[in-house]
This record gives structure tokens, sequence and C-alpha cells, in this order.
């Protein structure tokens, strides 16, 4: 019975695969989204195998382009090797040679002069001119490249690589790493031109028609307060708080929602300028959604505009109250019911750690990854939130790390992990489910990280939330309404 399955199962993935030329890779990677995403294992292992068989007939590298990246996101790691093995010696001069060169050369490089004699090497192989619609492939190589210039403190250097940068809607990604390593080697001289640049960017994104705004032009908005507040705290520093007021505003104009990111700079200058009680309208609202790291400036604005200090705690409890209250609001959006999917992980260490030993606990799962910026952002207020229930043995915080790109991962993991003296039981999520061939972030339902769980004593999930702030205040908060909130019986 189980062969006859199998074999249901391989003949409708074989049947479902229609010939490239009548399709757009797009439209085929729509066709086997519910299996790349649903599909068990065997479903995913039938695909695979029909795809491989199918890339017989192809005449084009567009057609292996297509089915590689379907093989990808399907995890068929060994058939996307032999299969890139036979595109890149049918097209030695093509795309996939090319990006398989920039993976395993140029990436892999480990000083900047193998960088940027491997980057040269690409230039001549795989010129920009016969790839006129890719050119963001070679952007990534060059903002690698002049980070890595940045780092040895070759800002001259850094900067010729960035200026031949050829997509501007990306380009601010390249020059603000680059700017915010040489502000962090004081050089602010260098620094400060690449930050206008990213700035002017995003602001000409960002402030276009709503019918003329793509998803590229949404992205470089995206990127706007963090050069904008760099250069600004720049301008601050120097004592321009005219000048920086001018830009601050000019930015709120055309992006309102970017008001609670600018709004350090944006208190620091108007304090320069004695704009005090507009200053301490922001400290307020920014102690009110728990960045408690302002309240001496706020204590003082408080008694310069009070004439004394009479009244400061009940205002300062009742701030404190509000943002309880909002936060208590927030997370009934994050309300679920529903058991939590079994997992027996590696730690660190080799030792395996269950979701069934944990029963009679409450447990904070935090999905991440190195290379995930926010969830990076987080790990102080995570550090901070663990070390508050350090004492209380019915608690159990757990990082489960997924979605590495590198293989060496479990070089790379312990190493981030001691560098940055993280106290964390870290998980490898690269087991995979026997049945669904899932890993835990999957079987989670994880589409984007960080991502976070809180489940009860009795195995339920109760809270699922993502993305995060980098508020140490404010998430300690959050994760103890969370856990405080999980500890006590579901209501239905």
């Amino acid at each position: 019975m189980k062969d006859m399955k199998t074999t249901l199962i391989f003949a409708l993935a074989l049947s479902a695969t229609v010939s490239y030329g009548q399709q757009k890779p797009a439209d085929r990677y729509q066709q086997y989204l519910p299996i790349i995403t649903e599909g068990s294992a065997a479903q995913k292992d039938s695909l695979a195998t029909a795809l491989v068989g199918e890339a017989k007939s192809y005449k084009t590298e567009a057609e292996y382009r297509s089915t590689l990246n379907i093989l990808r996101n399907l995890e068929q790691d060994a058939k996307v090797q032999d299969l890139e093995k036979i595109a890149v010696k049918k097209f030695p001069k093509g795309a996939i040679t090319r990006d398989a060169f920039i993976q395993n050369t140029f990436y892999k490089a480990e000083t900047t002069a193998a960088k940027e004699k491997a980057y040269n090497e690409l230039l001549k192989k795989w010129p920009v001119k016969n790839f006129p619609d890719e050119g963001l492939t070679y952007d990534y190589a060059i903002a690698t490249l002049a980070q890595s210039f940045a780092k040895d403190g070759n800002a001259a250097k850094a900067t010729q690589y960035l200026e031949t940068m050829q997509e501007r809607f990306w380009r601010g990604n390249g020059y603000l790493p680059v700017a915010t390593t040489l502000l962090a080697q004081g050089d602010t001289t260098n620094a400060t031109p690449l930050l206008k640049v990213a700035m002017d960017d995003a602001y000409y994104f960002i402030s276009l028609p709503e019918e003329q705004k793509d998803n590229k032009a949404r992205f470089a908005a995206m990127g706007y307060a963090s050069s904008m507040s760099a250069y600004v705290d720049i301008l601050v520093n120097r004592g321009q708080y005219a000048q920086a007021v001018e830009q601050i505003e000019k930015a709120l104009v055309v992006a309102p929602q970017q008001a609670d990111a600018l709004s350090t700079v944006y208190y620091k200058s108007l304090i320069g300028l004695d704009r005090k009680l507009e200053a301490y309208n922001i400290l307020t609202r920014l102690y009110a959604k728990g960045q408690f790291g302002v309240e001496d400036q706020l204590k003082k604005l408080y008694a310069d505009l009070n004439g004394s200090m009479t009244g400061y705690e009940r205002f300062n409890a009742n701030l404190k109250e509000e943002l309880k209250q909002s936060i208590r609001t927030h997370i009934k959006e994050m309300e679920t019911f529903k058991p939590a999917p079994a997992f027996e992980l590696l730690n660190l260490k080799g030792e395996k750690v269950s979701l069934a030993s944990l029963k009679g606990k409450v447990v904070v799962l935090d999905f991440w990854a190195t290379w995930c910026q926010p969830c990076i952002r987080s790990f102080p207020g995570m550090q901070a939130a663990q070390a508050s229930y350090a004492a209380d043995p019915d608690v159990e915080f757990l990082f489960i790390n997924t979605w590495e790109r590198d293989k060496d991962y479990k070089t790379k993991v312990p190493a981030f992990i001691e560098k940055n003296n993280y106290p964390f039981e870290v998980l490898y999520d690269d087991q995979k489910d026997p049945q669904s061939g899932q890993n835990m972030a999957a079987q989670y339902g994880v589409k984007g990280i960080p991502a976070k769980f809180i489940i009860d004593k009795e195995g339920n999930i109760r809270y699922f939330l993502t993305g995060s702030s980098p508020n140490v205040d404010y998430i300690k908060m959050e994760m103890h309404e969370l856990i405080e909130s999980a500890k006590k019986p579901h209501k239905g």
C-alpha cells in the first residue's frame, strides 16, 4: 500500500510538470508552491525527481535556473549540486557558473586582497554588460568588497567601489554599513558623505507619488530612518542643531511613520536650540513606549519646565502604567491556543533537549539566525528578560538557531554566542521530521525571523509574535506580560 501511494505521488508530480516553454519561471514556482511549503517529504522528493528528469530536455540556461531555484526551495541539495554541475559545463559563461564563482570563490575569500582579486576575475569572465538586468548581483559583491576595505580602514578604496554600484534603490544597503564601520573608527569625515548619499536616495524613493511606489521604492524607503539618524547625529555632535532639525522636519513631512525612529536625534537637536517643551514632549512619548534610558534627560527637562521635581514620581508611575496597559492590549493580538509541535534538538554541547522534558514549565522559543539583524538587535532585551526569570524554575528560554546560510554554522554560531557573552541555551534547528521533511521552524509555521513562541506548562502555544524591538526595557516588560499570562490557565 505504501509503495502504491509513493508511486501515485510521483505520478502526480510528474504529470504536473509542464514544459518550461509554456510557463514563466514565476509561474512555475507558484505552481509548485503548495508542495514546497506544505508538501510531505515523499511529495517533495517525487517532485524533485520529476524536475530533474525534465531537465534532460532543457535547451536554455533560463530553464536550468528556474528548476534550480525550485529545487533549492525543496531543500534538495544533492540534486541542486548535480544539476548545477551539468549547467556549469553546458553554459561556462552563463549566470549559473558566475553565481557559483561568486558564492564559492568571492564570498569565501578570507582577505580583502583576495576578495578584490576575485572581484576583478568576476568582471573579466562575466562582464556586467553581458547581464544587463542583473546589476543587483554585482552590487551585492561590491557592497561586500567595500565593507571589507572599510574594516581595513581604507575609506578611499571603499568609497571608490561603492561609487560603481548600479541599482539606486539598493545602494543605501552598501553605503550605510560602510559608513557605520567608518564611524566606529572615528572617521566622520569619510562617513558623512556616504550617509548623505544613502539618506538622499531613500528620500527620493520615499517622496515619490504613491502611484509610482513599486516594491523597489518601498524597499529603498525602509532605510531612511537609519541613514537619517546617523547623519543627523553627526550634525548634533558638531553642534549644527538648526541643520539637524531642518533635515528631521523635512523627513517627517514625507515619512511621518518614521517619527519614533528619529525621536532620539530630534529631541537632542531641539534641546540644542533651547526648544525645551517640544523636546520634553518627545521624551515623554519615548519613555511611555519603554525607552527608560532617556529618564535622566526627562527629569532634567521636567525640573526646568516645572521649576521643581514636585509631582514627578506620580507622573512617572502614570507613564509606566500606560505602557503596561498598552502592552497588555497589544499582546491580545498575538494570542493563540494550539498544541506545540514536539521537538528534540541538540544544543551547543551536543546534548538533546526536548519539549517533552520541559513539560510543567513555561517555555519561550526565539527563532533566530546569525545573519538576521532584527534578531540580533533584540538579544540584549531577551537577555534582560531571561535574567529577570533566572530564579524562576518554571520558566525556560530556548534560542532556536535556524535558516543559517553557511555550511559551517556549527562553528560560527558558538563563536557568535561566546563573542557576545550571551548566556543562552541555543538549539540547532537542523533535524527534519521524518514524515513531513520539515525542520522545526516550518513545523511551527515560521515565515520570518525573529519569531517568538510562548508555550504554557501543558505544552500549548499561547502567544506567537514576529519582528522585534531593539528597546531593552520594552522587550523585558513585554516578555514579562506574555510569560505571566501563559502561567495562568487558558480561559478558552
